[in-house]
């Protein structure tokens, strides 16, 4: 009886030995889990996805609503805010413009000082007369330049920025890029990525640094 009372006083404290050990590895488990490991912890100040360094924004001429021909090199010295848009879109498009304009709007003199480029996805279709609509439609007239021309000139362009142009089975390539005051191209935002907080944050972070 002695040794039968030993036997099972001996499996109890194994018993709660083991359990106790199975309590251990799971809570340390979740710890670990919520404590991010401070090796992979990104310390980039941007909120959007950062380009790799050094690529130089691709320039182009091409023309505005008015007939004005528009220079990306002629924007050196200010944060530019690049996207590829088409006038008659109905819901990527009319969102990414709207988040920039929600973006400029939280910047000091509502992003005066910040170029916002829209260049056509379908220069068939952007006709000035849609281009003006969208850019009414959008409260964005004068704070947003809607570019267009010739296809021939349009595709080094989408080919340089990595743009699928509209076409009649596939829809473009919806993202907005920011391009420093030196013309390098710094963050990349997908349409589903964008907020205005963060694409003002970002900009902002582009205006402090040196031209």
């Amino acid at each position: 009886m002695a040794s039968s009372a030993k036997l099972q006083r001996g499996l109890m404290v194994l018993l709660v030995v083991l359990v106790g050990a199975i309590v251990f590895v799971l809570v340390g488990n979740r710890g670990s889990a919520q404590t991010p490991n401070p090796r992979i912890v990104s310390h980039s100040p941007f909120d959007g996805p950062t380009m790799p360094p050094g690529l130089h924004a691709h320039d182009f001429v091409l023309r505005d609503v008015s007939g004005r021909r528009v220079s990306l090199a002629a924007e050196r010295g200010h944060v530019v805010v690049l996207t590829f848009i088409h006038s008659l879109c109905h819901d990527t498009c009319p969102f990414m413009v709207e988040q920039i304009k929600g973006a400029l709007n939280l910047l000091p003199q509502s992003g005066r000082g910040v170029a916002a480029i829209g260049v056509s996805a379908d220069p068939s279709e952007d006709t000035v007369a849609h281009r003006r609509a969208f850019l009414a439609k959008h409260d964005m007239t004068g704070r947003l330049a809607f570019l267009n021309g010739p296809e021939k000139v349009m595709r080094p362009i989408w080919h340089a920025y990595a743009i699928q142009p509209v076409t009649p089975r596939v829809d473009h390539s919806t993202f907005v890029i920011l391009i420093d005051k030196r013309g390098l191209e710094r963050i990349g935002f997908a349409a589903d990525q964008l907020t205005p907080e963060g694409l003002a944050h970002d900009i902002r972070v582009l205006e402090r640094e040196p031209a």
